[in-house]
């Protein structure tokens, strides 16, 4: 007997396919154990990934995990999966020849759960709070998760897709193209190439003469400016990623929503402003605390201004990286 549940997953996984150009795509997601569903799909999204226009020639086989991009781990033949651990219910369990165990990003297993307020997944690590409702992508066999365990199974195969934002698969959303400039004291600008170009040029100047500098203050201005960088390329570029989609998200964004947009870009741009002129200062400091260390080598107090500005520098990244940039001004 034909149950009416039977044929509802039957036509959501059709619907789900028939969009697909490429065929393994179609075959990782047809409806069987161990399958790839919409949730995944849903989460590549945010990472700026648009599943359908992907081609088979676009997907590379290999035999090891791969350290970028996602990597869907699949069985090359019939295998048997050992129960691992002590929990009594689980038993071994027989594979069969392309059955998807899990799949990675960065060389890491995908974990999501389902928040009870929200239909969307939420990826994140497994040692956190709710950790005893999360599961993995694919089969989800308790004890052949992690990357360890995965690279064991005899004959496993991954299937990498590439993250890289110049694949013709990144970005689904076609060049925002704003009518005013953004403007923001100096900085101005109408494109994401003129963000970017003049985000560069700033940090350029801003890490010049600063060789006596801790690696550590570095790596955060960097942070900083990349970060500015793929947010300006989510928002106008053409190509969402997984920082433009949480500020939409956390600040309650609508993306198709001019004022929404121009509001959260003017925001940006003030802070990043403001965020290299302590850059300024900074360079500054540490002029200054070679010279009152020189005057006063015996005073512990003296020659600290530049530390305390690489503090709060390192507090302003971490505001304008947190999506909490609007706070910056």
């Amino acid at each position: 007997m034909i149950k009416l549940k039977d044929i509802l997953k039957e036509s959501k996984v059709s619907y789900l396919t028939e969009a697909f150009k490429s065929k393994l795509l179609r075959k990782f997601s047809m409806n069987n154990r161990g399958s790839l569903d919409r949730d995944l799909y849903s989460y590549l999204a945010t990472q700026g990934l648009e599943a359908s226009k992907i081609e088979d020639n676009q997907i590379t086989k290999q035999s090891r995990l791969p350290g970028k991009g996602v990597a869907i781990a699949v069985a090359s033949k019939k295998v048997t999966l050992y129960a691992k651990g002590n929990r009594y219910w689980e038993s071994n369990l027989e594979i069969d020849k392309g059955t998807i165990v899990c799949v990675f990003k960065d060389g890491k297993s995908l974990w999501y759960t389902r928040s009870w307020r929200s239909k969307d997944i939420q990826v994140k690590n497994p040692t956190a709070y709710g950790s005893e409702d999360m599961r993995t992508f694919g089969l989800n066999k308790y004890g052949w998760q992690s990357p360890n365990s995965v690279k064991k199974i005899d004959g496993i195969q991954f299937y990498k897709i590439s993250l890289d934002e110049d694949m013709p698969y990144m970005g689904a959303k076609e060049i925002r193209k704003l009518r005013m400039d953004i403007k923001s004291g100096s900085w101005k600008w109408r494109t994401d190439n003129d963000f970017k170009s003049e985000n560069e040029r700033r940090y350029k100047d801003a890490i010049t003469n600063l060789y006596d500098d801790p690696a550590k203050v570095k790596g955060v201005i960097k942070k900083t400016k990349d970060y500015a960088n793929k947010l300006i390329t989510g928002l106008v570029g053409g190509k969402p990623n997984a920082v433009s989609y949480s500020v939409t998200k956390n600040m309650k964004m609508d993306p198709k929503n001019e004022s929404d947009v121009m509001r959260a870009l003017s925001d940006i741009t003030t802070a990043m402003v403001k965020f290299y002129e302590q850059v300024d200062y900074y360079k500054s400091d540490l002029e200054r605390d070679k010279q009152d260390k020189e005057r006063y080598p015996d005073n512990k107090y003296m020659g600290r201004e530049a530390e305390r500005r690489g503090k709060e520098i390192a507090r302003m990244s971490n505001t304008i990286t947190s999506g909490a940039f609007a706070r910056v001004w």
